[in-house]
């Protein structure tokens, strides 16, 4: 959708009648701000490392942990104080995203944030995130098209896109599958080359970068890949709606490697901030600009189980919420309000848009109202 000059407008209507002609300005609504969203998630991510740091069970787990130099990580992330140890590990986010937004889910603080599909694992619950409802039939990790259409595909044609203007930049190779359930409707990169007509000379030098790169595992691309080409597809074509899908978290958390866990949430940090940097150097961005960023899920609480999630590890349904952006008020860490459930994340997007959730799936859970003015 090509921006329209708003002094014009303004020049020959009255400002009321021009406030209704903003896209983000639905019937009813206040008038928003953000223009343009990026939705992120990190897998696996637990609640415990983003409000406390470093763990120290874990750190001191032994062969439970796979630590291969605790006091070398102990020296880079442990303090006494878990306000320290969390800017240690995420300087960034504490000190420069956090304060200018909401943080949920701190459960020390009262603030409650859950996966509601019985499953726990990443499908289900990225499906949860995308379609505002458990999916029934998206029961695990098998790769199904999404049985409905999706939060990215409804903006896409709500606000009459091209193509280009909401895409889908992720690490792991199932995403095709989770984030269209009519492939073709945005554009979605998990690995190898984009389409003709969607690349330029650093998409394409990634690429090729990439696939002469042995990743650790088959299915998952390093993060700094999908980092690269978000930034350079940002920049090319400047989408109205994005969503960057980052896995290194889950991956190592399951390789039973904490200190490569650690490690990666550092790099996620990073991430955020060159991120940031980027969007605040685009006039189309700066200050119209909402963030959202999560995860799909928990994991143990323990050495015994924090590798792993599901239906049956206690702590697998206790996730977190971050939301940034120019109608979303500064407080940081949110306390002692009512359970949140990630059911409600596409409907807060939505809402960001000027778009009623009602209209893309009434079986949608509620915006987060606190997220919005």
């Amino acid at each position: 959708m090509r921006k329209l000059n708003w002094g014009l407008i303004v020049g020959g209507c009255s400002v009321v009648a021009a406030a209704l002609l903003l896209p983000n300005a639905g019937r009813g609504q206040t008038m928003l701000r953000t223009r343009n969203v990026v939705l992120i998630t990190v897998d696996g991510l637990r609640h415990q490392e983003l409000f406390a740091g470093l763990d120290r069970a874990l750190l001191d787990g032994g062969q439970k942990s796979g630590v291969e130099d605790p006091e070398a990580l102990a020296a880079r992330f442990w303090d006494e104080s878990a306000r320290s140890r969390r800017e240690r590990l995420m300087p960034f986010f504490w000190t420069t995203l956090a304060p200018q937004g909401i943080v949920l889910g701190s459960r020390a603080d009262g603030s409650k944030v859950s996966v509601t599909n019985p499953h726990r694992v990443s499908y289900p619950c990225y499906a949860e995130i995308l379609t505002g409802q458990v999916q029934p039939d998206v029961t695990g990790n098998i790769p199904i098209q999404i049985p409905r259409e999706t939060v990215l595909e409804f903006v896409r044609r709500e606000l009459e896109l091209e193509a280009t203007g909401v895409a889908a930049l992720t690490s792991w190779n199932h995403f095709p599958y989770i984030v269209e359930h009519e492939p073709g409707s945005i554009t979605v990169n998990a690995g190898g080359p984009f389409p003709e007509g969607i690349q330029n000379e650093e998409i394409r030098r990634l690429v090729s970068l990439e696939e002469r790169t042995l990743s650790p595992w088959g299915s998952v691309r390093q993060n700094a890949f999908t980092e690269g080409l978000a930034f350079a597809y940002l920049e090319e074509f400047q989408p109205r709606f994005l969503y960057l899908a980052l896995d290194e978290t889950d991956e190592w958390a399951h390789g039973r490697r904490y200190d490569r866990t650690v490690e990666a949430i550092r790099n996620f940090d990073e991430t955020l901030r060159l991120l940031w940097e980027l969007l605040q150097s685009m006039d189309v961005y700066r200050d119209k600009t909402t963030l959202v960023i999560t995860t799909d899920h928990g994991r143990g609480r323990t050495p015994d189980d924090w590798t792993s999630h599901g239906k049956d590890v206690p702590g697998a349904e206790e996730i977190w919420i971050a939301i940034i952006g120019p109608d979303t008020t500064a407080q940081g860490i949110v306390r002692d309000h009512a359970p949140l459930q990630q059911t409600q994340i596409a409907a807060t997007i939505l809402r960001f848009f000027g778009l009623d959730p009602g209209d893309f799936n009434p079986q949608a859970g509620e915006p987060i109202a606190l997220a919005l003015p």
